[in-house]
């Protein structure tokens, strides 16, 4: 009975130190590869110049494009506040949110972004902003239609946008909404 009870415990063990060894850490590709080292050097000119806006867009959506909002999000804080608030990164930040599963806090995020490019579009003329930079006509739309998607996400009760597949329909439904503004939009110009 001893003698069994001994080798259940070693087969317990082992199975259990084999998953640990098992799970070690992963890179977020291939080390050998080309993005490795672009995203390294990408990384390294980012953390040299953390005020540098590109950098910090770029960078929050290479991490993004590889499937690790966590860092995404890590990066956008890690800017310095005049850089934070600039509505692009803010949208990213809103993006990053959303595709590690926080919805409200996506939600949020996206309203903050779309307010500060709507600001960007009036503080040319009556200096209203903190910060004035340019937001295109295009960014203005692409923010609206994911604020949109958000706020249908939050109606439906989505909690996990990543598996659900009323994500997909909301975001067809914002960009109908889009394509059928911009045409009355144009409509209304001619």
């Amino acid at each position: 009975m001893e003698i069994r009870v001994s080798l259940v415990l070693l087969v317990v063990l082992v199975v259990t130190g084999s998953a640990l060894s098992a799970s070690g850490p992963t890179a977020l590709v291939d080390p050998a590869s080309v993005e490795a080292v672009q995203l390294s050097q990408l990384e390294d000119a980012a953390s040299a110049a953390r005020g540098d806006l590109a950098l910090t867009q770029r960078l929050a959506a290479t991490y993004l494009r590889y499937g690790h909002p966590g860092l995404a999000i890590t990066a956008v804080r890690a800017a310095p506040p005049e850089v934070g608030r600039d509505p692009v990164l803010t949208h990213r930040l809103a993006q990053a949110y959303e595709a590690s599963g926080r919805v409200e806090d996506a939600l949020g995020t996206a309203e903050l972004a779309l307010a500060r490019c709507k600001c960007v579009a009036v503080a040319v003329e009556r200096e209203l902003c903190e910060q004035p930079s340019r937001c295109s006509a295009s960014t203005l739309a692409a923010l609206e239609m994911h604020q949109e998607a958000l706020t249908m996400l939050m109606r439906w009760g989505v909690s996990d946008p990543r598996h659900d597949t009323r994500t997909a329909l909301a975001y067809r439904l914002a960009q109908r909404t889009a394509r059928i503004a911009s045409l009355a939009f144009r409509a209304s110009a001619e």
